[in-house]
């Protein structure tokens, strides 16, 4: 696993991999990032995020991912955009 990049309120592009680590209960859920946008209203970066649940996943998805919407200051960036 990639070392955690310094975490700030910045742009991460499409295909982004991230991590959020906002429940202690159910532990990290593992995403990448979908859509980004700098959001006058709330003054800060805001992003649409599929999350695939407890790990990042490798080859074909076996469930859909379900997409949230996070600050970008709110996720540990995991590594750079995925090539497309």
């Amino acid at each position: 696993m990639t070392e955690d990049l310094p975490r700030d309120d910045v742009y991460l592009p499409p295909g982004t991999a991230v991590r959020l680590d906002a429940s202690v209960e159910l532990g990290p859920e593992y995403g990448v990032v979908v859509h980004c946008w700098y959001d006058d209203e709330l003054g800060g970066y805001d992003c649409y995020v599929a999350f695939f649940g407890d790990r990042q996943p490798s080859g074909k998805l076996a469930e859909k991912p379900y997409i949230l919407r996070y600050f970008s200051m709110s996720l540990n960036v995991l590594g750079p955009p995925a090539s497309v």
